[in-house]
């Protein structure tokens, strides 16, 4: 949900891929404050938690979710390797065209 740089958080469960929450914000306090309502019961039994990697989302996992193993999610890794791919790509076009 994008409009402007206002961002909603959605929560999804990763085996089922049904969303869990929708969440105004994505700021790390709503989330922590969603987290809190499941306890620490739910929180414990968590075991994989992917993310964007944004160190504020991942302290709090590691602090609210201390079993869960935290992972990049899909859409940043893709981000990351196209980004790399188009870099080489650029190098290996202008070596080719310089020398």
């Amino acid at each position: 949900m994008k409009g402007g740089k206002n961002y909603a958080a959605v929560l999804v469960d990763l085996e089922t891929r049904r969303p869990i929450a929708l969440l105004e914000k994505r700021n790390k306090a709503i989330i922590a404050e969603y987290l809190s309502s499941l306890g620490s019961k739910v929180l414990n039994q968590i075991e994989e938690v992917s993310i964007d990697l944004w160190v504020p989302y991942k302290s709090l996992i590691q602090e609210m979710m201390p079993n869960a193993q935290v992972v990049a999610d899909r859409f940043h890794v893709m981000k990351q390797i196209n980004q790399e791919l188009v870099l080489v790509q650029l190098t290996r076009r202008h070596f080719y065209f310089c020398c």
